[in-house]
Protein backbone atom coordinates (compact mmCIF):
# COMPACT_ATOMS: atom_id res chain seq x y z
CA UNK A 1 0.00 0.00 0.00
CA UNK A 2 1.62 3.29 -1.04
CA UNK A 3 0.45 5.11 1.94
CA UNK A 4 1.24 2.65 4.42
CA UNK A 5 4.49 3.84 5.54
CA UNK A 6 3.48 6.09 8.56
CA UNK A 7 5.20 8.93 10.37
CA UNK A 8 8.10 7.07 12.29
CA UNK A 9 9.31 9.47 9.27
CA UNK A 10 9.08 11.64 11.72
CA UNK A 11 10.03 9.40 14.58
CA UNK A 12 13.09 8.25 13.21
CA UNK A 13 13.43 6.22 16.99
CA UNK A 14 11.21 6.21 19.20
CA UNK A 15 13.23 7.69 22.50
CA UNK A 16 15.88 9.46 20.50
CA UNK A 17 19.29 7.01 20.71
CA UNK A 18 17.40 3.69 19.42
CA UNK A 19 16.93 3.39 15.50
CA UNK A 20 17.76 -0.14 14.81
CA UNK A 21 14.04 -1.10 14.36
CA UNK A 22 12.23 0.54 10.77
CA UNK A 23 8.28 0.42 12.53
CA UNK A 24 7.57 3.01 15.18
CA UNK A 25 5.35 5.07 16.46
CA UNK A 26 5.62 9.14 16.09
CA UNK A 27 7.35 10.84 18.44
CA UNK A 28 4.71 12.06 21.57
CA UNK A 29 6.34 15.60 21.34
CA UNK A 30 7.60 17.55 18.18
CA UNK A 31 9.47 20.60 17.38
CA UNK A 32 8.65 22.01 14.22
CA UNK A 33 11.12 24.96 12.94
CA UNK A 34 9.98 26.85 9.98
CA UNK A 35 13.07 28.87 8.37
CA UNK A 36 11.75 31.73 6.53
CA UNK A 37 15.21 32.10 3.49
CA UNK A 38 15.99 35.25 1.81
CA UNK A 39 15.04 35.01 -1.95
CA UNK A 40 17.54 33.51 -4.03
CA UNK A 41 19.57 32.21 -0.53
CA UNK A 42 18.16 29.00 -0.49
CA UNK A 43 21.18 27.19 -2.31
CA UNK A 44 23.88 29.00 -0.35
CA UNK A 45 21.39 28.09 3.13
CA UNK A 46 21.74 24.89 1.51
CA UNK A 47 24.98 24.54 1.64
CA UNK A 48 25.42 25.28 4.98
CA UNK A 49 22.88 23.58 6.20
CA UNK A 50 24.52 20.10 4.69
CA UNK A 51 27.37 21.20 6.22
CA UNK A 52 26.14 21.56 9.55
CA UNK A 53 24.51 17.90 8.93
CA UNK A 54 27.63 16.44 8.14
CA UNK A 55 29.32 17.60 11.37
CA UNK A 56 26.41 16.46 13.70
CA UNK A 57 27.20 12.67 11.86
CA UNK A 58 31.01 13.78 12.71
CA UNK A 59 29.93 14.01 16.22
CA UNK A 60 27.61 10.79 15.87
CA UNK A 61 24.39 12.80 17.68
CA UNK A 62 21.99 10.49 18.75
CA UNK A 63 19.39 13.41 17.95
CA UNK A 64 17.71 13.67 14.13
CA UNK A 65 15.89 15.95 12.35
CA UNK A 66 13.88 15.71 9.09
CA UNK A 67 14.03 18.38 6.73
CA UNK A 68 11.56 19.43 4.38
CA UNK A 69 11.18 21.97 1.70
CA UNK A 70 7.52 23.07 -0.08
CA UNK A 71 6.63 21.96 -2.99
CA UNK A 72 3.02 23.88 -2.31
CA UNK A 73 3.27 26.83 -0.13
CA UNK A 74 6.00 29.49 0.44
CA UNK A 75 8.51 28.70 -1.59
CA UNK A 76 11.94 30.59 0.24
CA UNK A 77 11.04 28.30 3.25
CA UNK A 78 12.67 25.16 4.80
CA UNK A 79 10.74 23.47 7.50
CA UNK A 80 12.85 20.91 9.97
CA UNK A 81 10.74 17.84 12.30
CA UNK A 82 12.49 16.97 14.87
CA UNK A 83 10.91 14.09 17.08
CA UNK A 84 11.43 13.60 20.46
CA UNK A 85 9.55 10.43 23.07
CA UNK A 86 9.11 13.67 26.29
CA UNK A 87 9.74 17.08 26.84
CA UNK A 88 12.76 16.27 29.42
CA UNK A 89 14.23 14.61 26.57
CA UNK A 90 13.78 17.96 24.25
CA UNK A 91 15.78 19.57 26.91
CA UNK A 92 18.23 17.05 27.10
CA UNK A 93 18.95 16.74 23.40
CA UNK A 94 19.26 21.22 23.60
CA UNK A 95 21.75 20.71 25.82
CA UNK A 96 23.92 18.19 24.31
CA UNK A 97 23.28 20.27 20.61
CA UNK A 98 24.97 23.21 22.49
CA UNK A 99 27.88 20.98 23.43
CA UNK A 100 28.47 19.57 19.95
CA UNK A 101 28.50 23.04 19.07
CA UNK A 102 30.91 24.16 21.25
CA UNK A 103 33.33 21.19 20.61
CA UNK A 104 33.05 21.36 17.05
CA UNK A 105 33.20 25.26 16.63
CA UNK A 106 35.88 25.36 14.19
CA UNK A 107 34.33 23.35 12.22
CA UNK A 108 31.25 25.11 12.31
CA UNK A 109 33.05 28.10 11.74
CA UNK A 110 34.77 26.69 8.48
CA UNK A 111 30.75 25.63 7.25
CA UNK A 112 29.65 29.26 7.70
CA UNK A 113 30.08 32.75 5.88
CA UNK A 114 31.48 35.17 8.54
CA UNK A 115 28.68 37.90 8.83
CA UNK A 116 26.11 36.26 6.13
CA UNK A 117 22.64 35.35 7.66
CA UNK A 118 20.56 33.60 5.29
CA UNK A 119 17.37 33.46 7.11
CA UNK A 120 14.98 36.11 6.95
CA UNK A 121 12.49 34.74 9.86
CA UNK A 122 12.28 31.36 12.28
CA UNK A 123 9.49 30.31 14.32
CA UNK A 124 10.27 27.53 16.42
CA UNK A 125 7.31 25.31 17.51
CA UNK A 126 6.53 22.98 20.44
CA UNK A 127 4.01 20.39 19.78
CA UNK A 128 2.33 17.36 21.73
CA UNK A 129 0.98 14.06 20.13
CA UNK A 130 -2.80 14.19 20.51
CA UNK A 131 -3.28 10.16 19.14
CA UNK A 132 -7.30 10.54 20.32
CA UNK A 133 -7.45 12.94 17.52
CA UNK A 134 -5.46 11.00 14.81
CA UNK A 135 -5.70 8.02 13.02
CA UNK A 136 -3.70 5.08 12.23
CA UNK A 137 -0.89 5.66 13.90
CA UNK A 138 1.18 2.08 13.69
CA UNK A 139 4.26 3.02 11.74
CA UNK A 140 5.87 1.11 8.76
CA UNK A 141 8.72 1.64 7.05
CA UNK A 142 9.89 5.27 7.56
CA UNK A 143 12.43 5.24 4.74
CA UNK A 144 10.47 5.47 2.06
CA UNK A 145 8.57 8.22 2.79
CA UNK A 146 9.37 11.44 0.31
CA UNK A 147 6.54 13.88 0.21
CA UNK A 148 4.43 15.30 3.50
CA UNK A 149 1.16 17.24 3.86
CA UNK A 150 1.13 19.78 6.22
CA UNK A 151 -2.25 21.34 7.56
CA UNK A 152 -2.03 23.69 10.39
CA UNK A 153 -4.85 25.03 11.64
CA UNK A 154 -5.87 27.59 14.31
CA UNK A 155 -8.65 27.75 16.21
CA UNK A 156 -11.22 30.03 17.56
CA UNK A 157 -10.90 31.30 21.72
CA UNK A 158 -13.88 29.28 23.58
CA UNK A 159 -14.27 26.99 20.43
CA UNK A 160 -11.57 24.00 20.87
CA UNK A 161 -13.95 21.28 22.53
CA UNK A 162 -16.04 21.95 19.30
CA UNK A 163 -13.19 21.57 16.94
CA UNK A 164 -11.81 18.13 19.00
CA UNK A 165 -15.56 16.44 18.73
CA UNK A 166 -15.03 17.51 14.80
CA UNK A 167 -11.63 15.43 14.69
CA UNK A 168 -12.65 12.70 16.40
CA UNK A 169 -15.96 11.96 13.94
CA UNK A 170 -13.34 12.51 11.13
CA UNK A 171 -11.69 9.83 12.58
CA UNK A 172 -13.92 7.57 13.59
CA UNK A 173 -15.47 7.46 9.93
CA UNK A 174 -11.63 6.87 8.77
CA UNK A 175 -11.98 3.65 11.07
CA UNK A 176 -15.33 2.90 9.98
CA UNK A 177 -14.19 2.88 5.92
CA UNK A 178 -10.80 1.70 6.76
CA UNK A 179 -9.32 4.63 4.93
CA UNK A 180 -5.43 3.97 3.71
CA UNK A 181 -4.00 6.91 4.95
CA UNK A 182 -2.09 7.82 8.16
CA UNK A 183 -2.62 11.07 10.27
CA UNK A 184 -1.21 12.13 13.14
CA UNK A 185 -2.21 15.16 14.89
CA UNK A 186 -0.36 17.58 16.90
CA UNK A 187 -1.28 20.31 19.10
CA UNK A 188 1.28 23.23 19.78
CA UNK A 189 2.11 24.02 23.11
CA UNK A 190 4.36 26.65 22.51
CA UNK A 191 5.31 28.82 19.96
CA UNK A 192 2.36 29.79 18.30
CA UNK A 193 -0.45 30.86 18.86
CA UNK A 194 -2.91 29.44 21.57
CA UNK A 195 -5.53 26.68 19.58
CA UNK A 196 -3.20 25.84 17.40
CA UNK A 197 -2.81 22.34 15.58
CA UNK A 198 -0.97 21.00 13.03
CA UNK A 199 -1.93 17.78 11.18
CA UNK A 200 0.93 15.55 9.77
CA UNK A 201 0.03 12.86 6.25
CA UNK A 202 3.18 11.45 5.38
CA UNK A 203 3.24 9.96 1.47
CA UNK A 204 5.36 7.87 -1.06
CA UNK A 205 4.34 9.74 -4.08
CA UNK A 206 2.30 12.42 -5.57
CA UNK A 207 -0.34 10.13 -7.31
CA UNK A 208 -4.14 11.24 -7.09
CA UNK A 209 -5.02 8.89 -4.48
CA UNK A 210 -2.94 10.01 -2.59
CA UNK A 211 -4.01 13.82 -3.08
CA UNK A 212 -7.80 12.02 -2.65
CA UNK A 213 -7.78 9.36 -0.57
CA UNK A 214 -11.32 9.81 0.78
CA UNK A 215 -14.02 8.32 -1.20
CA UNK A 216 -17.30 6.81 -1.11
CA UNK A 217 -16.65 4.54 1.43
CA UNK A 218 -15.72 7.36 3.97
CA UNK A 219 -18.67 9.64 2.91
CA UNK A 220 -21.26 7.18 3.83
CA UNK A 221 -19.16 6.51 7.10
CA UNK A 222 -19.22 10.16 7.89
CA UNK A 223 -22.70 10.27 6.81
CA UNK A 224 -25.03 13.26 6.07
CA UNK A 225 -25.72 14.18 9.86
CA UNK A 226 -21.53 13.77 10.61
CA UNK A 227 -20.87 15.89 7.38
CA UNK A 228 -23.02 18.68 8.54
CA UNK A 229 -21.93 18.99 11.82
CA UNK A 230 -17.84 19.21 10.36
CA UNK A 231 -18.62 21.23 8.65
CA UNK A 232 -20.35 23.68 10.47
CA UNK A 233 -18.11 23.47 13.57
CA UNK A 234 -15.16 23.97 10.68
CA UNK A 235 -17.32 27.44 9.71
CA UNK A 236 -17.79 28.56 13.33
CA UNK A 237 -14.57 27.40 14.79
CA UNK A 238 -11.74 27.45 12.77
CA UNK A 239 -10.11 31.16 11.69
CA UNK A 240 -7.25 29.97 10.07
CA UNK A 241 -6.78 26.19 7.79
CA UNK A 242 -3.56 26.54 5.68
CA UNK A 243 -2.47 23.00 3.59
CA UNK A 244 1.34 22.88 2.54
CA UNK A 245 2.83 20.04 0.58
CA UNK A 246 6.64 18.93 1.75
CA UNK A 247 9.10 16.82 -0.93
CA UNK A 248 11.82 15.42 2.07
CA UNK A 249 15.17 17.06 1.44
CA UNK A 250 17.78 13.81 2.53
CA UNK A 251 20.76 16.45 2.18
CA UNK A 252 19.31 18.60 4.83
CA UNK A 253 18.62 15.81 7.07
CA UNK A 254 19.86 13.96 9.52
CA UNK A 255 19.21 10.45 10.45
CA UNK A 256 20.71 7.73 12.15
CA UNK A 257 22.73 5.14 9.90
CA UNK A 258 20.05 2.82 10.61
CA UNK A 259 17.79 4.42 8.77
CA UNK A 260 20.07 5.97 5.75
CA UNK A 261 21.23 2.16 5.51
CA UNK A 262 18.00 0.92 4.66
CA UNK A 263 17.47 3.05 1.34
CA UNK A 264 20.86 4.24 0.83
CA UNK A 265 20.31 5.77 -2.46
CA UNK A 266 17.85 8.34 -1.49
CA UNK A 267 19.00 9.00 1.94
CA UNK A 268 22.94 8.88 1.96
CA UNK A 269 24.67 12.54 1.71
CA UNK A 270 25.74 13.59 -1.60
CA UNK A 271 28.58 16.19 -1.91
CA UNK A 272 26.35 19.63 -2.82
CA UNK A 273 27.64 21.66 -5.48
CA UNK A 274 29.51 24.76 -5.29
CA UNK A 275 28.05 27.90 -6.17
CA UNK A 276 28.84 28.88 -10.01
CA UNK A 277 31.19 31.84 -10.06
CA UNK A 278 29.97 35.31 -12.02
CA UNK A 279 30.86 35.74 -15.09
CA UNK A 280 33.85 37.86 -15.75
CA UNK A 281 33.37 40.92 -17.23
CA UNK A 282 34.76 41.62 -20.56
CA UNK A 283 37.26 44.71 -20.68
CA UNK A 284 36.56 47.21 -23.01
CA UNK A 285 38.83 48.57 -25.34
CA UNK A 286 39.81 51.62 -24.28
CA UNK A 287 38.52 53.97 -27.27
CA UNK A 288 34.82 52.55 -26.60
CA UNK A 289 35.49 53.18 -22.72
CA UNK A 290 36.03 56.80 -23.97
CA UNK A 291 32.94 57.22 -26.21
CA UNK A 292 30.83 55.52 -23.01
CA UNK A 293 32.42 58.31 -20.85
Amino acid sequence: MKKAFFLAVLMFCVCGVQAVAQTAGPPAVLQIVREDIKPGMMGPHSREANGTVRIWAKAKSPHQRLAMVPIAGNENEVTYLWPFPSFAAYEKAQKDLDKIGETYKADFDRTRHAGEDYHSAQRDMLCRLRADLSYNLPAGDRAKMRFMRVETIRVKPGHTQEFEDARKIVSAAHVKAKVDEHMAVYQVVGGAQAGTYIVLIPWTSMDDSNLLPHGKAYQEALGEDGAKKVARIANDAIVVDDISIYALDPQLSYLLPATVASDPDYWRLKPMSAPSPAPAKKKMPAKAEEKKQ
